[in-house]
């Protein structure tokens, strides 16, 4: 199962930049393609048994063409991704909120499910720590939830798959082990949610510093 952390998640690296990626790779190819090119313009345009002075004073001359043309593709690539990188950033970013709402709404339907099947096991105690897990406010936007919400959802399934296959001797013993697992994932959850609660506090407290320190006492006091 996965770990779940009470820590903030890291924040995601931004992407590469369009224009980045375009310009370092006719950097990377400069010298490979220049060769080539100038190779076999040089082969082409030498008369047949020109020796070896002949050849290099034609390479020269394709080599400054060559880079001249090569610098201007270079720029003019370099310059069109740079222009086109606004409309992919949108579509980035029209990606990622449809992909993150998507993961949400599984995250959110995973628990729905597996709360369902955990309340048909046959033990009253267990029914109410499941009661307790469907009490609190499941954020599915944070990955930390998504990640209990998966490990819950596996618990859950693996012990009603056991539960239905067990005997009347080894029964309890599954009910036992269903019950101290979602202890764990009803631990983890409160911890979860004590620190939102202590950051929820803090941003409250800042605001109303804020708010004090910007208007001081109201003209109005006392009136």
């Amino acid at each position: 199962m996965n770990s779940v952390s009470v820590r903030p998640t890291l924040i995601a690296r931004a992407p590469i930049r369009a224009w980045r990626i375009v310009g370092g790779a006719f950097l990377h190819f400069a010298v490979p393609v220049y060769l080539v090119t100038v190779a076999v313009a040089t082969l082409f345009a030498a008369p047949a048994g020109a020796p070896l002075g002949e050849l290099a004073r034609l390479a020269l001359g394709y080599s400054g063409w060559f880079l001249a043309g090569y610098a201007t593709l270079a720029l003019a690539a370099t310059f069109a991704a740079a222009a086109v990188e606004p409309l992919l950033g949108l579509r980035r970013h029209g990606r990622d909120t449809t992909n993150s709402s998507r993961t949400a709404t599984d995250s959110r339907m995973r628990v729905t499910n597996a709360l369902a099947e955990a309340r048909s096991l046959p033990d009253a105690g267990l029914r109410r720590l499941v009661d307790t897990l469907a009490q609190p406010r499941w954020n599915h936007d944070d990955e930390r939830y998504q990640a209990l919400s998966r490990d819950l959802a596996q618990v859950v399934h693996a012990m009603a798959v056991a539960n239905a296959t067990a005997s009347d001797e080894s029964r309890p013993d599954i009910l036992a082990l269903a019950t101290r697992s979602l202890q764990r994932i009803a631990d983890t959850l409160s911890g979860l949610l004590a620190e939102q609660s202590r950051l929820d506090h803090g941003d409250a407290r800042a605001v109303a510093r804020y708010v004090e320190n910007r208007y001081g006492p109201s003209d109005f006091a006392g009136s």
